[in-house]
């Protein structure tokens, strides 16, 4: 799993990411005026100070039309499927995700495992009789397969549990990456996704590194997407990343987080 690492391909990857950002990407190119002079790594940003930045986080060629498209939010479903790879989940039940929002998502990726929303009781819908209907194709997912792999905040997971009657759930946490390093969980960030999960073998939060770069930056963690373009995301720094760095795992030689 963990074996194709290349630390050299990483750095290089990451390189072409703030190479192509500093040229094209509004919010980026900006850090160079504000600069006075061309940068060769970006100011870390918090995750916090991007909500509502979508329009100079997408390339200056195709610039982001909200009346247009759905919100680039709402992430890649290959992050979380990756990060449910990582935590060794069931392969072969369906993923349901509590979220505020029914989501038109019917598999993670092309080829990946059938894929659901829950609402918890504090979405935004008429009433609860509204929200429990529109939870029925997950929970019909669930009661096909007899199982399901359920994804949320500890709070969220409580909330729905008791929908799925008799059906074996499988819940798996997300939570700020500092949490997940501390307790073993799946790091999220609402910028970033799912960037990284814990490895139960040898108990190390490993980077998600196949799609995410993340490096000490001003005494912070930095965190950057490798394929994600719409938006840009170089050098986020998540919710409780002055208190993390990286190292390499001492059994996988993989990019790990870990408490500074």
């Amino acid at each position: 799993m963990l074996a194709e690492f290349s630390a050299v391909r990483w750095e290089r990857a990451y390189r072409r990411v703030a190479e192509t950002a500093f040229l094209r990407v509004p919010f980026y190119r900006d850090q160079w005026v504000a600069a006075g002079q061309a940068l060769n790594e970006p100011e870390p940003t918090r995750s916090a100070a991007l909500a509502g930045q979508l329009h100079r986080l997408c390339p200056f060629a195709r610039p982001y039309d909200a009346s247009r498209e759905p919100s680039p939010w709402i992430g890649d479903g290959r992050d979380l499927r990756a990060a449910l790879a990582m935590v060794a989940a069931p392969r072969g039940a369906p993923v349901l995700e509590v979220r505020a929002a029914v989501l038109d998502r019917r598999t993670l990726g092309w080829t990946g495992p059938r894929y659901g929303v829950v609402l918890a009781p504090d979405a935004k819908v008429v009433d609860d009789g509204r929200r429990r209907k529109l939870n029925l194709p997950a929970l019909a997912l669930a009661t096909d397969a007899g199982q399901a792999i359920l994804v949320g905040e500890r709070s969220a997971l409580d909330a729905v549990l008791t929908e799925f009657g008799g059906i074996r759930v499988i819940t798996v946490e997300r939570m700020t990456a500092a949490r997940a390093v501390q307790e073993q969980g799946v790091a999220y960030d609402p910028h970033l996704g799912y960037f990284a999960a814990t490895v139960h073998s040898c108990g190390k939060t490993h980077l998600l590194w196949r799609r995410f770069h993340a490096r000490p930056a001003g005494g912070m963690l930095a965190v950057t997407a490798l394929r994600r373009t719409r938006p840009v995301l170089l050098d986020v720094v998540p919710d409780g990343g002055d208190t993390l760095t990286t190292a390499a795992c001492p059994r996988h030689g993989t990019p790990i987080i870990e408490l500074r």
